[in-house]
């Protein structure tokens, strides 16, 4: 008798080769849709001014130069 290959083997490897080029697929595709969505909409250049500046009130007695700015909450 002669001995056969396991197609219950083969079956499995082709699937796991399906899943694991459907997910290539999957990524390549997101990485495609990325690059356009970038080229078409590209960032401003020029980063946008904040609305108010980032240096605490000149009156505040918390240290002065403490690393973590305290909470409004917390200091009632």
């Amino acid at each position: 008798m002669a001995r056969r290959y396991s197609t219950a083997a083969l079956d499995a490897l082709l699937g796991l080769l399906l899943l694991a080029a459907y997910i290539v697929a999957i990524v390549g595709l997101a990485a495609v849709v990325t690059f356009a969505v970038i080229k078409v909409f590209p960032t401003e250049r020029t980063p946008k001014k904040p609305d108010k500046d980032e240096t605490p009130p000149s009156g505040t007695t918390d240290g002065g130069g403490s690393l973590f700015r305290r909470s409004k909450r917390a200091a009632t």
